[in-house]
Order: C-alpha cells, then structure tokens, then sequence
C-alpha cells in the first residue's frame, strides 16, 4: 500500500514537472507582416496610418491608437488598433489596390478582437465596404455603402455576432439588408476572441469563434435570412381589400340570453369568515409596542444636555399570547360570489373565416442561384458607437480559402490563446519558491496540487495506468509465494504411527498394580519420562523407511 502511495504521489510530481517545463518553453508566436494565400492582411503595424484613414467626417470625432495587447507575454510588441474615446463615434477605414469579388472563390474574413475594458454597450463588428465610386480616399463617411457588416454588437436587446449581407435585388435595383437569424452572442471578457465568418461557393454561411463552429446557414434558405435572400413567387394583392360585410367572428353571444335576477356582480370575492368570533382574552386597547422594562437609564446620562431619558420600544409580550388592537374575522371565500356576467358564445352562422388578401405573382420575383457572388469589396471600414474605449482590433484578414485563416490563426492567436489560458490558471495561486532542497520540495508539491486540480481526468488515467501493474505484480508475487508454500509442505515427511509396543506399554501403565501408590506411580512417571530419549527425526520419507521403524520397535 506504501508502494502504491509513493507510486501515485510520483506519478503526479512528475507529471507536474512535466507541464512546468512545457511552459516554459511555450511556443512564442509570430507578428507576421504578411500571410501567405490571402488576399488582404493587417497586422497594424508602425506603418499603419500609411494605409487606414481617420474619417475626416465631423460625426466620428474619436481618436484610434495604436497598443499592445492587455497580456503580451508570448508575443512581446505586438499591438493592434485601439478604440480610444468611448460615449463617441468612430470611424477609420482602408482601401484595397483592385476589388476582392467573391464570386471566383467565396469569401474568409477573419480578426482578432480584445475588449480591454469589457464590453456593455457598443459594437465591435467590421464593414466590408462595397466596391462603388462612393468610396472616398479620405476616409470613412455614414453614407458609405457596405456589402458585408460582420462582428459583435451588445447594447440594450442586442447581443449578437452580426452577419449582415447587402443584397441588390436585380429586378428592382434595390439594396436589402439580409440579416442571419439566431446568430452566435458575442464573448464580452477581456480575452482575446478571433471572429471568422466563411461564405462557400455552395451557399453555406460558417461564423467561428475562437476557431469553433458556432452557426451554420445557407444564404438561399427561406428561414435563416430575414428577410431572405430570394423573395416569394406570390405576394398579397395590394389593390385587394377586405370587403365591409365580410364576418371573421366565429363565436358570437347567444341571443335572448340574459342575466339571472339572482345574479350578484358586485358579491366580493371574499367575506370575513362567519363562524369566527374575537377571543375572550383579546386586547383592543393595548399598544403593539411598549417600553422595555429590562432597560436602564445609562450611567452617563445627562438630562440637561440630552433631555429626558425614555426606555427603548419593544414588541408587546402580550400581543404575541392574547392579540392587540382593533379584532378582525379571518377571509374566507364567498359561496355567493359569482363575477361579472356574460353571456353564453354560440357558433356564427355568418362567419365566413379570417380574411387574407388574394394572392398575386410578385412582379419583382427573382432566383440568385448564387448569393454568394455578392457585390465586389474594394476595402474594410471600422465604424461604430461604443460607450467603452479598449476595443482592439488586429490581424484581419480577407481570402477565398478557409486554410489560409486557420493557419494565420495557428501562429498567432492560438499561442496568445494559450498563454492567456496558462497565465489565467495562476491567478491567485502562490508560484513562489524558495531557496534550498525544502524550498524545492514545497514548490514541486504546490506545482503537483495545481496540476492535479486542473488536470483531473489526466492524472486519474495516469495513476489507473501505473497502479494496475504494479497491483498484477503483488497478486502474481503472492500466488507464487502461496504455490511454493505448498510444495514446501507436500515435501514434509509423514508422521510415524504408534507401534504395537507403545501400546503395550501404555496398557500396562494403567494397570490396578500400577496404581497403589499414585503419587509414587506418577513421580516414576515424571522420571522414565525426564530420562526416556527423544525421538529420533526420521531420515528417510517414503513406505519402506516407515517399515523398517515400525519392525524395529515390535522387536
């Protein structure tokens, strides 16, 4: 059991270690100042204002900054684009050299996002700005069309992943908003979060969070876009109106019917109970509260400067056993009680069902077979109202491939993700240690403590793994032990039976002749016996030794 113990401690200790050192060389990540397969990337960095413009538009008066991340351990330097004026508008934007047009291969966009100060109210969401001549190289401006807004957004009702696409409508000419329904909620800690949102050549619509599918949909679904993509065949006849005598009552009130005489709409719902009476022993004139008879004037008291000295007030004692005050029956139900009156329902005979307007073909009816194929982006803005300011954007990223985000993310917010979660583990946690060979032992059995607690299914397997062989050792060991045990005893010889003689012997001791003299008889017995020899250890097992002493002894 000691062994098993010693094993399990170990095993933990060293599994401690273990992670101790993973830790400590924990793969720093990279500031990458390009990514490879994308069409569009930014890391912001030093060079940034080179090509993203503050909105000149007097409406978006906050300022945008440049700063690290709010836990940079594992990627020292690195910085993203700040929010730095909260309860304001911002706006800053960039524009790409030709137009990313999704149609040749779908569309990835992809960013990192640290809400420094939280989030309570306010967007964090990016616009991909349609590629139109209403672009405008200084900057940003309300009226800038978009063709893809994506991004959280929390402020009142509102908590959600935005995912909302531009459509024109190729009949009518006209721009609709198609907003995904039942989109993911947005993480609104102080952790850094990635945000991907891909469109397939197939339809499909994907939005990831922290690299996990959170939301699928299809952009020529009749339900996931509101409203959808791809208006009705049919539409409700505007010139069609419901006509003056139409009925669209089903139950009407019996005619003839009338309320009872006997009817009582004003009865109360309850009545003071009837066969209650007040107590014999109530008191209707004694207070609720009293003075308390068990207070004392303080000895300091002094009634010229702090008046007269009253007892504090206490519950009366006597209202608890007999009952104070004005009496009152308790309430009871009223079996008079009937409510308002109304007349039994019957079947219309005139009702002729809920009216609908007749239906028509919808003059701008259309089918995108491929939604997907949106309006050409010819840049990114980042336009919003926050009441909070620490809203850090960084590594975004446009491209057709979903391999291309994955690996960006792989070397940059995985390690930042990783060194997050290790660095949110010692919180609270004393990792000091101290000098000496003592020193050491404390520390290592802390790193144990901590790795067990947040490594239980790990350390139950491994101990399970190591103390299984260890337990099929001891029970092999003891079997063994057991088997040569037994064949020690087989190997014993057998004990000699008494001869004939011997019994002789023994029958003549118990002789009358034998027994004249007790006491003499037994004290001869004690002598023969002191002086009779021991008996020889047989030398030999088997029948013919056995033989030989038992023909010895009959001679």
């Amino acid at each position: 059991m000691r062994s098993m113990k010693a094993l399990a401690v170990a095993t933990v200790a060293a599994l401690a270690y273990a992670e101790e050192e993973a830790a400590a060389e924990v793969a720093k990540g990279e500031i990458p100042a390009t990514a490879d397969g994308a069409f569009f990337f930014e890391p912001f960095l030093a060079t940034w204002e080179d090509t993203w413009k503050v909105s000149k538009d007097a409406e978006f008066s906050g300022r945008w900054k440049l700063e690290t991340y709010g836990n940079d351990a594992n990627m020292p330097g690195d910085k993203g684009l700040v929010v730095s004026d909260p309860a304001r508008k911002h706006a800053v934007s960039t524009l790409f050299k030709k137009p990313f047009v999704p149609e040749t291969g779908g569309l990835v966009v992809q960013y990192e996002l640290q809400l420094k100060n939280g989030l309570t109210c306010g967007g964090a969401y990016l616009k991909l700005l349609t590629s139109t001549a209403a672009l405008d190289a200084d900057g940003f401006k309300a009226e800038t069309p978009y063709t893809l807004m994506f991004g959280p957004d929390k402020c009142g009702d509102t908590n959600k992943v935005h995912f909302i696409l531009r459509h024109k409508n190729p009949k009518s000419g006209e721009w609709e908003e198609k907003h995904l329904q039942s989109p993911p909620i947005p993480l609104a800690d102080k952790e850094t979060h990635l945000y991907t949102a891909i469109v397939g050549t197939d339809n499909s619509v994907k939005i990831l969070v922290d690299n996990k599918e959170m939301k699928t949909a299809s952009l020529t679904s009749d339900t996931d876009f509101k409203p959808a993509v791809n208006p009705p065949k049919e539409i409700d006849d505007p010139e069609d109106f419901k006509p003056e005598d139409w009925v669209d009552e089903a139950k009407i009130d019996e005619p003839g019917a009338a309320k009872p005489a006997d009817w009582d709409e004003d009865a109360p719902r309850q009545i003071p109970d009837p066969d209650k009476s007040k107590p014999d022993d109530w008191l209707d004139d004694a207070p609720d509260m009293v003075p308390d008879s068990a207070a004392a004037m303080p000895d300091d008291w002094d009634a010229d400067e702090d008046g007269d000295w009253e007892a504090p007030l206490i519950a009366n004692p006597d209202c608890k056993e007999h009952g104070c005050g004005e009496w009152k029956a308790p309430m009871v139900t009223n079996p008079e009680y009937k409510g308002k009156w109304f007349a039994p329902k019957i079947d219309n005979p005139d009702y002729k069902g809920v009216w609908a307007p007749r239906k028509i073909d919808n003059p701008n009816y259309f089918e995108d077979a491929k939604p997907y194929a949106m309006a050409p982006i010819g840049g990114i803005g980042i336009e919003l109202w926050t009441m909070q300011d620490g809203i850090l954007f960084d590594n975004i990223l446009i491209a057709d491939s979903a391999s291309v985000a994955s690996d960006l993310a792989a070397k940059t917010f995985v390690v930042r993700k990783a060194a997050e979660t290790a660095a949110k583990k010692t919180v609270g946690r004393d990792m000091s240690k101290e000098d000496g060979f003592l020193g050491t032992v404390k520390y290592y059995a802390k790193q144990a403590y901590y790795f067990t607690i947040d490594n239980m299914l790990l350390v139950g397997g491994s101990l399970c793994l190591g103390l299984i062989p260890l337990i099929l050792l001891c029970c092999c060991t003891g079997g063994k032990k057991k088997d040569e045990d037994d064949d020690n005893d087989d190997d014993e010889p057998p004990v000699a039976a008494p001869s004939k003689a011997a019994g002789k012997a023994k029958a003549a001791a118990s002789t009358p002749a034998a027994d004249e003299d007790e006491d003499e008889g037994e004290g001869e017995k004690d002598e023969d016996e002191a002086e009779a020899p021991a008996p020889e250890e047989p030398k030999a097992s088997g029948s013919k030794a056995t033989k030989r002493k038992t023909k010895k002894a009959s001679d």
